[in-house]
């Protein structure tokens, strides 16, 4: 064992004498290259949209109207691509029971941060941005129109969300 320590000690005694005698290898008033690297970065296109709630409810009264969802969805878009679309588009609500017909997915509206309700027709474009655009939530709210010949009960549907990249 005390023969280990004094091998290491001899060579640590070495390597400092190394040092001292060959100052310029340490310590030096100019910058020399020691060694170059090669950098590479993949950076993948990326888009993510959220939203706060993936269900929507209406309370109809009873009387036919324009009954407004009590479900506020926010809406999120993050995206490092050059310019993109959010679209949306509605399904016709389907009463749970066979054979009592839908009510028509144009019946459907929506409102983004507070604006005009417009219709839900096909693959509305209702949000552009680019990637140098900050992300900030957008609120979206629903309406329903129902009449007189709608079938009390109670139906279902889905607006679908999609995104599109505008290169």
């Amino acid at each position: 064992m005390k023969r280990v320590i004094l091998q290491i000690k001899s060579i640590l005694l070495a390597l400092t004498l190394a040092v001292v005698i060959n100052p310029t290898v340490i310590a030096s008033d100019e910058l020399q290259e020691l060694a170059s690297l090669s950098i590479s970065a993949s950076v993948p296109p990326y888009s993510a949209v959220t939203v706060s709630t993936n269900e929507l409810s209406f309370s109809v009264l009873g009387t036919p109207g324009t009954y407004t969802s009590s479900d506020i969805v926010k809406l999120t878009v993050e995206s490092n691509q050059s310019a993109w679309g959010v679209y949306a588009e509605s399904s016709d609500l389907k009463h749970i029971k066979q054979g009592i017909p839908p009510l028509p997915a144009d019946r459907l509206s929506f409102s983004v941060d507070n604006g005009e309700f417009k219709p839900l027709r096909n693959n509305v474009l209702f949000l552009k941005g680019t990637a140098d655009k900050e992300t900030r939530p957008v609120e979206l709210r629903f309406q329903l129109t129902t009449t007189w010949s709608d079938t009390p009960g109670v139906y279902k549907g889905r607006v679908t969300i999609s995104f599109l990249n505008n290169p």
